[in-house]
């Protein structure tokens, strides 16, 4: 549990400010889908928003192609970038400066995920993609709307040297043995439903949470934090009794009304759930397996 400017850890954030939540523009609770099952892209469709927004990073990032960028982007793109225009031509400063900052820099994707009409792609840019803990570890959500990416919310966390579980940012640790089943969209949406959950539980301080739904593997990718749950519950209640002892604001800001946190938007694609807090600084990426949260991945903004 991370108290912003006290501990470096946002995989279970504590009481997260009301202003912002939910997992649309009207700010509905995240336990609700993103638009109504009438509205739903179907699979293929998901599918094809998939493939579309991994080719900003095969063709446009990776080959250098600007005008994949204005194929791909639509002209009145939503973006959350602040510092970069909306619209094509702001996406394409981003992947500029990105490279300016990161000579060479390739876009190597770990993780994505199609969920409806969003995408989410956790992804690693580094000019040696091959030594994990360089670079940065980014995750990106894009809407997508009539063919094209309508709007952009990203994060970027620079990636440490060293983690204390010795897995990477990006890596998988969990195999399954039998190899990963093929999930339906109930199951998925079982998934997400469960971990968001879960997690709503463990922000708003019921550690015991960890017990019911946590495997006791729990394979950890946060630099902070050794795999299993006995490390994680022993880090989040000593965060807690730092925060207390500090009198440092939780997250921002006071516990969310009727005492649940509030996220932002929220995914399930295989076995992955994706939550991204009320202010989109912070993604956490879960593993369900077997009705187990089983390992995890998180991406916080620098200087949170």
């Amino acid at each position: 549990m991370r108290y912003r400017k006290t501990l470096p850890w946002l995989a279970a954030v504590a009481f997260l400010a009301t202003a912002c939540g939910g997992t649309s523009a009207t700010g509905t609770d995240a336990t609700s889908t993103t638009s109504s099952a009438a509205d739903a892209p179907s699979g293929a469709e998901e599918k094809r928003n998939k493939a579309l927004v991994l080719r900003l990073y095969t063709e446009a990032f990776n080959k250098g192609r600007t005008g994949v960028v204005k194929e791909l982007v639509a002209a009145d793109l939503v973006q959350h970038e602040k510092s970069v225009p909306g619209g094509a031509d702001g996406q394409v400063e981003l992947f500029k400066r990105l490279k300016a900052k990161i000579p060479g820099a390739v876009a190597t994707v770990k993780h994505v995920a199609a969920d409806r009409d969003l995408v989410a792609v956790h992804w690693h840019a580094s000019a040696t993609p091959d030594k994990e803990a360089t670079g940065q570890a980014k995750v990106d959500l894009y809407r997508v709307r009539d063919g094209k990416v309508a709007e952009h919310w990203g994060i970027t966390q620079t990636v440490p040297k060293k983690t204390a579980s010795g897995n990477s940012l990006f890596n998988d640790v969990y195999r399954y043995p039998q190899g990963a089943p093929a999930l339906s969209e109930e199951q998925e949406e079982k998934n997400r439903k469960f971990a968001v959950s879960a997690y709503r539980r463990l922000s708003d301080g019921d550690v015991n949470v960890i017990d019911e739904r946590w495997d006791s593997r729990y394979y950890q990718h946060n630099p902070a934090i050794t795999n299993g749950t006995a490390p994680l519950k022993q880090f989040l209640q000593q965060g807690a009794q730092d925060g207390a002892s500090s009198g440092g604001d939780f997250d921002g800001g006071a516990p969310a009304a009727e005492g649940k946190t509030r996220f932002g938007h929220t995914l399930a694609d295989g076995d992955l759930v994706w939550v991204f807090s009320s202010d989109y600084v912070v993604a956490d990426l879960f593993r369900v397996v077997d009705g187990k949260i089983i390992e995890h991945w998180d991406v916080a903004a620098d200087g949170q």
